[in-house]
């Protein structure tokens, strides 16, 4: 029989859904059926034998539109190693998921649903509930235009600044944290300053997840950096190693001086101050 012959059978029919659930290099498998499902699937290019655990897990079901109203939501209990997640700073690292539907008889699984999670929640102390929006609706979301301004609207090592960030990274030690303050030994020691608005990275589970936290300001003390970041510093042990990447405050003098590259600045810093909006041409 073929996925549409147990579809329509009354009485054939034994339908389950499986969940895949990808952080970065991290991937979590569940299943609505109440035994290991194991189907084949492409794991970094290898068609590979892949295990669903089985867990108390449903979802809504798929709608059209894009409206929060049609957001596809995912309730299971609240063990789920996903839940951590959000305890603290949403994760940096987009979460990736994907849904199959299939028959317990059957070995076709055909994708029913695919998005980000959005955001988590927990309605009771033994549930979660993730929201998750379509690919679908986030192409339809209007994008933001590249406007003419002084300062540079590249963001630092992105596509339009060209950097490459492994030219200038700075390894170091964590030596302490709390909240979103982080102490660290770096091997090379900076300016203070140097990483203000910068990248701090570091592994955030043992398949090598990254966890990025953008730097406020960086200071100097002896041969140690306090740095203070946006968010808490999460899934880090003292230790650890943590890669350290400068910022741009966005002027010419900084991209040419500090990143010799002039050439891919983007902003316009010898724009006139009168524009004909607040002064007469006539």
């Amino acid at each position: 029989m073929s996925y549409n012959d147990f579809e329509i059978s009354n009485q054939d029919g034994r339908p389950i859904t499986l969940y895949l659930l990808e952080w970065g290099r991290t991937r979590w498998r569940y299943t609505s059926a109440d035994r290991p499902i194991q189907i084949y699937e492409m794991v970094d290019g290898v068609r590979t034998l892949v295990t669903y655990e089985p867990k108390a897990i449903r979802d809504n079901g798929m709608r059209q539109g894009v409206s929060s109203q049609n957001d596809f939501q995912i309730d299971g209990p609240s063990d789920l190693d996903i839940v951590r997640l959000f305890r603290g700073s949403p994760p940096s690292e987009t979460i990736w998921v994907t849904v199959r539907r299939k028959h317990l008889e059957d070995d076709s699984t055909p994708i029913y649903w695919t998005g980000t999670v959005w955001n988590l929640t927990r309605p009771s102390p033994a549930k979660c509930q993730l929201i998750c929006k379509s690919l679908m609706g986030s192409l339809k979301r209007t994008g933001l235009r590249l406007c003419w301004t002084r300062e540079c609207p590249h963001f630092i090592y992105d596509s339009g600044c060209k950097v490459d960030p492994e030219n200038f990274k700075v390894t170091s030690k964590a030596i302490s944290f709390s909240g979103s303050t982080l102490v660290v030994k770096p091997d090379v020691m900076q300016d203070d300053g140097w990483f203000n608005g910068g990248i701090a990275a570091w592994s955030a589970s043992v398949d090598g997840t990254v966890e990025r936290r953008f730097v406020e300001s960086a200071v100097t003390a002896g041969a140690n950096l306090t740095l203070s970041i946006f968010g808490l510093v999460d899934f880090l042990k003292v230790g650890d190693t943590v890669s350290l990447y400068p910022g741009c405050s966005r002027i010419p003098e900084v991209c040419d001086g500090k990143f010799d590259n002039l050439d891919n600045y983007g902003g316009f810093d010898k724009m006139p101050g009168d524009t004909p909006f607040n002064t007469a041409i006539w």
